[in-house]
């Protein structure tokens, strides 16, 4: 939790999550986030996105959708400095309105003392994916 731009690898996790239509939308962002078509629509087409993204966002095309990278290079962020790179959060902002956080449980895995309480346990799942918000 303190590089908050690792990525927490749980896809089976999430995905069994994502009934539903949640399997179509984003469910966080990282350093490369992919968006396929549908999602470039939902967010108002490629030109509404590139007039969200800042200097130090790169996005790149290809027929299926984008890509979007955050920085030249990825980039841990340390949560104990405040340290998450802006171009993460840049990102964040974009696919926010599409995100998917319609979880019914957390899939995160938690230290026992924190894992057996639902509401906890989603909370923290929730919280990651909105760590770069």
């Amino acid at each position: 939790m303190q590089y908050p731009a690792l990525e927490y690898d749980a896809m089976g996790s999430f995905w069994t999550e994502t009934q539903n239509g949640g399997s179509e939308l984003p469910r966080s962002s990282n350093w490369l986030t992919i968006l396929g078509n549908a999602n470039v629509e939902r967010l108002g087409g490629l030109e509404a996105i590139r007039a969200s993204i800042l200097d130090n966002v790169h996005l790149e095309t290809y027929s299926g959708g984008v890509v979007i990278r955050a920085g030249k290079l990825p980039a841990l962020g340390d949560a104990a400095t405040g340290g998450i790179p802006e171009a993460y959060r840049t990102v964040a902002r974009l696919i926010k309105p599409i995100r998917f956080e319609g979880y019914e449980y957390g899939i995160i895995k938690l230290p026992p003392h924190m894992d057996d309480d639902d509401d906890v346990s989603l909370g923290e799942t929730l919280k990651w994916l909105r760590r770069f918000d």
